[in-house]
């Protein structure tokens, strides 16, 4: 009798695995992300936030070279993200206030940002878009953009 009634629960839950629908990757990919990139001579990290709403809110730090020029930015990032029918992931920078600039190892002065470096992050990274395909696991996803770049985020 035990052996029959262990059996059917299997059963139940087997079957309830089995129409449970799997969490689809407009699901997976919200929440806080601690995210790393490089290509280009530009390092980005930072955590960012995927909410429901299709926004994205982050913290990052941008390292490059200009010019033979080290440059480390930390700015407040908000962006838009969704994921498009044939399952690609589409992200677009709406804004990126520039919170500190370092250049060439010295601080920048904080009237510099607004007026030089702001209009130029402006002009060069608020509006611009990305699509890339998006592989999950448990506690992390990488997206690869059309030029391969690959970028880890980890929970």
């Amino acid at each position: 009798m035990i052996r029959i009634l262990s059996a059917s629960a299997l059963a139940l839950g087997l079957v309830a695995c089995a129409s449970a629908p799997a969490a689809g990757k407009e699901t997976q990919i919200l929440g806080k992300w601690n995210c790393a990139t490089a290509a280009d001579g530009m390092a980005v990290a930072g955590v960012f936030d995927y909410l429901a709403d299709g926004t994205v809110k982050g913290d990052a730090k941008l390292d490059s070279e200009v010019q033979g020029t080290k440059v480390s930015l930390t700015g407040d990032i908000v962006a838009t993200w969704e994921f498009l029918e044939d399952g690609m992931l589409k992200e677009t920078i709406t804004a990126l206030t520039v919170r500190s600039a370092v250049m060439g190892g010295q601080v920048a002065p904080p009237a510099v940002i607004p007026t030089m470096i702001q209009p130029m992050i402006n002009e060069s990274v608020v509006n611009q878009s990305s699509t890339s395909t998006v592989a999950f696991t448990a506690d992390a996803f990488t997206s690869t953009d059309e030029e391969g770049v690959v970028t880890t985020c980890t929970r």
